[in-house]
C-alpha cells in the first residue's frame, strides 16, 4: 500500500478539477466531491453545534498546501472560514506530519491568536473555535469514520482575500507594502508575556534542537548564549553520531566537531552587550511565514488595496530579537541584507533587469517604513550581524555533505575570532 499524506484535489465526473464553488448544493445533492475522502455534513454538525449557527452556503472552497479552506455563511452570523487539515492521522499508512507535531502547531497558533487579539495593529484572524487531532483505538479503514483525526481551526472571516497584488498598480503596491510594514513593525515591538515566551520557545525551535534547556528562559544575553549553545549541541553532537535526519545516513566527522567547537568559542563575541542590550535580547513573536499569501486584503473602488486581517500562524516561533526576521513575501521575499540594506531574493528566473528594478523598490519601500516605523529593528539587524548569520548557518544546512558545510563555518568562525 503507497504511503499517504494528504487528500488529492478533487476532480468532477468529467475530470476536470473541482474549481471549489457551490459545495453546499453539491452535497445536498449527494454530489459532493470529496465523497470517499471525508465527510462535509460531519464538518457541518460539528461547526453548526460549537458555535451555535446554521450555515446556508458554502461559496467556495480553497485548495491550500495543508489545509481546506471553506468560506462559509450562516443565517444570522458572520461569515466564517474552516481549515481543515487535508491529511487525516487515521487513515491507513499515513506518513505526514506526525500528530504530536500537529498538535503542538494548532495549540501554539491558537494560542497566538488568542494573545494577540488584543491587540489591533497586528490585525489577527478571530479564532472562534478550534479543536486538535486524535487518534482512535479502533480499526483503521479508508476513509475513516469521522473528521478526529483532521485539525480543525474556525476563524470569522475578515473581509477580502490575498490574490490582488498582481492587479495593484504602483501605488497601490507601495500603499500595501506601507500597511503591511506597519503591521510587521507592530509585532517586532509588541512584548508577549514571560510566561508565554518561557512555554513556547523551546518547543517551536526548528529540529534539531534541544530536548530541554538548564537555564530559565529569559530576556537576556545569558539566556541567548545558552539558546545557541543548545542549538549548536543538538545540531553537531559527538564524534560519530547521527547529524540531520535519520534517512540520510550522516554522521558527525572531525570537521564538524572542530567547527563545533569553534562555534562555541566564536558565540561570547559576536553576542553585542552595551546599554542597549535590552533591546537585542527581549523575546519576540515571529509569525513564520509573513506575506501577503497570508493576509487577506480589500481594495476599494478605487483599487486602494487595505489589509484587514493576518493569518496562517503555525510556523510562528518566539526569538530573541536578535534574530528577528523582517522578511515580507510578495511574489519575490523582500529581506534585509547583514548591513539591514533593503534586498530581495526568490527571484524568477525569467526576471530581467526591468524586473529587478521593480523589485529593489518594493524593498525599498516595505523598510523605509519598518525602520521608521521601529528604528530598533535596523539598529538589532546591524548589531547582530555575525550571530544571525550563525543561526541562518545552523537552521538552513540542507543536510547534505556535514563535513563540508560545517568545516566550511568552523574556518569562518576561526577567521572571525581572529579578527
Amino acid at each position: 500500500m503507497s504511503k499517504y499524506i494528504k487528500d488529492d484535489w478533487p476532480v468532477m465526473p468529467d475530470g476536470s478539477p473541482f474549481d471549489g464553488k457551490g459545495l453546499l448544493s453539491l452535497v445536498n445533492g449527494g454530489k459532493s466531491p470529496f465523497d470517499g475522502v471525508w465527510d462535509v455534513k460531519l464538518l457541518l454538525r460539528e461547526i453548526e453545534k460549537n458555535l451555535d449557527v446554521k450555515v446556508i452556503d458554502i461559496p467556495f472552497v480553497f485548495n491550500g498546501a495543508n489545509n481546506y479552506g471553506l468560506h462559509m455563511k450562516t443565517a444570522h452570523g458572520p461569515d466564517l472560514v474552516a481549515r481543515l487539515a487535508r491529511g487525516d492521522v487515521n487513515m491507513p499508512e499515513f506518513d505526514g506530519l506526525s500528530i504530536r507535531v500537529q498538535i503542538a502547531e494548532i495549540k501554539f497558533e491558537a494560542a497566538a491568536y488568542q494573545l494577540l487579539s488584543s491587540e489591533p495593529s497586528i490585525l489577527v484572524s478571530r479564532l472562534l473555535y478550534y479543536r486538535i487531532p486524535t487518534k482512535h483505538g479502533g480499526p483503521v479503514v479508508k476513509p475513516p469514520r469521522n473528521l478526529a483525526g483532521r485539525r480543525l481551526m474556525v476563524f470569522e472571516r475578515a473581509e477580502g482575500g490575498n490574490d490582488v497584488w498582481d492587479d495593484l498598480d504602483e501605488q497601490g503596491k507601495a500603499f500595501l507594502l506601507a500597511q503591511a510594514a506597519v503591521i510587521r513593525a507592530s509585532l517586532f515591538t509588541f512584548d508577549p508575556p514571560l510566561e508565554f515566551s518561557s512555554a513556547w520557545l523551546l518547543d517551536r525551535l526548528l529540529e534539531p534542537k534541544p530536548t530541554s534547556f538548564s537555564t530559565p528562559v529569559a530576556p537576556t544575553r545569558e539566556s541567548c548564549i545558552h539558546l545557541f549553545e543548545s542549538k549548536i549541541q543538538a545540531t553537531i553532537k559527538d564524534l560519530g553520531d547521527a547529524i540531520g535526519w535519520p534517512s540520510d545516513n550522516h554522521t558527525v566527522g572531525p570537521k564538524a566537531l572542530a567547527a563545533k567547537q569553534s562555534l562555541l568559542r566564536l558565540l561570547p563575541r559576536i553576542m553585542p552587550t552595551g546599554r542597549d542590550e535590552a533591546c537585542f535580547y527581549r523575546l519576540v513573536l515571529e509569525h513564520g511565514d509573513f506575506g501577503i499569501h497570508n493576509m487577506s486584503i480589500t481594495t476599494d473602488s478605487n483599487g486602494t488595496p487595505r489589509v484587514t486581517s493576518l493569518y496562517d500562524w503555525e510556523t510562528g516561533c518566539i526569538l530573541p530579537a536578535l534574530l528577528s526576521d523582517p522578511l515580507m513575501a510578495v511574489t519575490v521575499d523582500l529581506i534585509a541584507d547583514a548591513d539591514a540594506k533593503a534586498a530581495v531574493t526568490r527571484t524568477p528566473d525569467d526576471a530581467d533587469e526591468e524586473d529587478c528594478i521593480e523589485y529593489t523598490k518594493w524593498a525599498e519601500c516595505y523598510f523605509k517604513v519598518l525602520f521608521n516605523e521601529a528604528p530598533e529593528y535596523e539598529h538589532v539587524i546591524q548589531a547582530g550581524k555575525d550571530a544571525r548569520f550563525v543561526w541562518s548557518a545552523l537552521r538552513d544546512w540542507p543536510g547534505d555533505d556535514p563535513e563540508a558545510y560545517f568545516g566550511d563555518l568552523g574556518t569562518w568562525a576561526e577567521s572571525r575570532m581572529r579578527r
